[in-house]
């Protein structure tokens, strides 16, 4: 049995109405996908599944963190990670270019949600690995990478202009 095999809805047998459900997602999900930018976190996810006759809607909600090395300090964080997001589940062999679409064939009786959590995990991450960490005791930032960052001046230089074709111009300009 596979890890990713705890990541599904029984949704054949599942009745109209709403259907809360809770996954933990831990290190051994994240190694089972090929070329994961993540490789230690821990997540709690929350499924909202409203399911009415042909549609069901899918309210996700993923709170946790990852393990990584901060932008700023180099040092190991815990980056914290959120995200809410909506799905809609149909049945049918359809296909759609919609991502927030699944479609469901009507001979399945699990949807199989590990993928879906995966990427919207990876679409939460943001672009720059830094948080507030000022709250935290002990703080996780290298102090002696900040306090380089800070002392270095980062002005960058005029750059020489060998032909001075505008500076030139100046003569014309009237005076004020």
């Amino acid at each position: 049995m596979s890890i990713l095999d705890h990541f599904s809805l029984p949704f054949s047998g599942m009745k109209d109405g709403l259907h809360i459900y809770h996954f933990d997602v831990e290190n051994d999900f994240f190694t089972s996908f090929d070329h994961s930018p993540i490789h230690e976190g821990q997540f709690k996810i929350t499924v909202e599944a409203d399911k009415r006759s042909g549609i069901t809607e899918l309210d996700v909600y993923i709170v946790g963190h990852i393990a990584t090395i901060c932008d700023r300090c180099l040092s190991n964080i815990n980056l914290p990670v959120s995200g809410e997001y909506h799905l809609v589940v149909k049945i049918g062999d359809e296909v759609s270019d919609d991502d927030e679409i699944i479609f469901l064939p009507a001979d399945q009786t699990k949807l199989d949600l590990s993928q879906v959590f995966y990427e919207l995990i990876c679409v939460s991450l943001p672009l720059i690995n830094t948080y507030a960490c000022d709250l935290e005791n002990p703080k996780p930032c290298n102090e002696e990478i900040l306090k380089k960052i800070s002392t270095q001046d980062f002005e960058a230089p005029e750059p020489k202009n060998e032909n001075n074709i505008w500076g030139n111009l100046k003569e014309f300009l009237p005076e004020n």
